[in-house]
């Protein structure tokens, strides 16, 4: 069974399609029933499409190290409650 942590650590692979096919399958099953990392995902691609659409965007180290903590806390408080 597919974990939010699963998830999220395949998450670049997930988006670049570099995924076998079956494995593809059991994430995007998980995304399907996960509110969390279907905001993930979606924020995610919307995050890349800015990006890579006015071609420069710096958050600096320190505000882009404190954007990934918060999602692995966000992450792990929503494995302990087990949804």
């Amino acid at each position: 069974m597919v974990s939010c942590k699963d998830f999220l650590d395949e998450l670049s692979s997930y988006l670049d399609d570099e995924l076998s096919p079956d494995y593809r399958r059991e994430l995007t099953a998980h995304v399907e029933g996960c509110s969390t990392c279907q905001v993930l995902l979606d924020s995610t691609g919307k995050t890349i499409r800015i990006v890579t659409e006015t071609r420069s965007f710096d958050m600096g180290d320190r505000l882009s190290e404190r954007l990934v903590q918060r999602i692995l806390e966000r992450l792990r408080g929503h494995e302990r409650s087990g949804t």
